[in-house]
């Protein structure tokens, strides 16, 4: 075999996902729900089988309209609502995350992250379901150089601090991470107008983030967008997901195309995609049967990385 045609294959061979032998995101979910069920017993006694069942309901509910201009704000502050979120979407939502990355190291045809320090802000990404996606893409391709992250999780629900503390300790990583939670809310610019450190990301995350703040942004939504996109450095990229609906494609695409400094690496429409074949919702298994539920496995979605061009 020609020397060529070994390079040919080790770079194959480099491509290829490692199966994690730490937990999978199924996994670490359930030990976030262990505590978080412990949590909303402390609120809820023994009602809180009952009442996160109808907290599934509310949020579903509540993403059927994610689209209307005048729907109201979801509130994540019941401990059951959270849990009602994580049990449902967390785990699904993280594997997305997953997947858009390979998509986008297909596009590049080499590593998504540059150098061994990176610098991570989940905007909107409270329940953590970002950065547990980030860390296990990085675990599944190794030949990435990231070894430590600063993360800033970015959401305009305090109590989501708490959720990330529980989903935080279930995670078993090599990469060092170092989160931080910084209250923000997009329709109120005193919240993020003076906030600096975020906008040094490496990578902005906006995982099912626009589709929240689309019905209820208040005509400032704008400037976040434009401050997000002016003052993020040379490089830095914009990792996309959502539901799949024109109405926030087109809603999110007015944000960024027509720049002259924004690019797309990768993006699709509207496609149907499910988590993938080594996670296994099964972990949820008791769960599933306490609330006669499953989680979200099979969505519709539409995905962008963005990278910012040098002047």
């Amino acid at each position: 075999m020609s020397s060529g045609s070994d390079q040919d294959v080790a770079a194959i061979l480099r491509d290829q996902p490692v199966l994690d032998k730490q937990l999978t995101i199924f996994e670490r979910v359930k030990l976030a729900l262990d505590e978080l069920y412990v949590e909303g017993t402390k609120e809820h006694g023994s009602k809180l089988d009952r009442e996160t069942t109808k907290r599934v309901k509310y949020l579903a509910d509540s993403y059927r309209g994610l689209g209307s201009d005048d729907r109201n704000s979801i509130d994540y502050e019941d401990p059951a609502t959270r849990f009602a979120y994580v049990f449902k979407y967390t785990a699904s939502h993280g594997d997305y995350v997953v997947q858009t990355l390979q998509a986008a190291r297909q596009a590049l045809k080499g590593e998504v992250f540059q150098g061994e320090s990176l610098r991570l802000s989940c905007v909107g990404g409270g329940p953590g379901s970002d950065v547990i996606g980030v860390l296990k893409y990085l675990s599944d391709y190794p030949s990435e150089p990231t070894k430590k992250i600063t993360c800033y999780l970015l959401d305009g629900e305090q109590a989501w601090a708490d959720t990330w503390t529980e989903i935080g300790d279930s995670i078993e990583t090599s990469v060092s991470v170092n989160v931080n939670f910084q209250p923000l809310d997009v329709t109120d610019p005193d919240s993020w107008s003076a906030q600096k450190k975020f906008l040094q990301a490496d990578i902005f995350t906006l995982s099912y983030f626009v589709s929240e703040v689309y019905g209820v942004d208040n005509g400032v939504v704008a400037g976040f967008w434009k401050k997000l996109f002016d003052e993020a450095k040379p490089g830095a990229l914009f990792l996309y997901v959502d539901n799949g609906s024109e109405i926030f494609n087109n809603y999110f695409d007015a944000q960024w195309k027509g720049r002259g400094d924004i690019e797309a690496v990768v993006e699709a429409n509207n496609a149907w995609i499910t988590p993938r074949f080594s996670e296994q919702a099964s972990e949820l298994g008791d769960y599933r049967n306490k609330f006669g539920q499953h989680p979200k496995l099979r969505s519709c979605i539409s995905y962008r990385v963005l990278r910012k061009l040098s002047p």
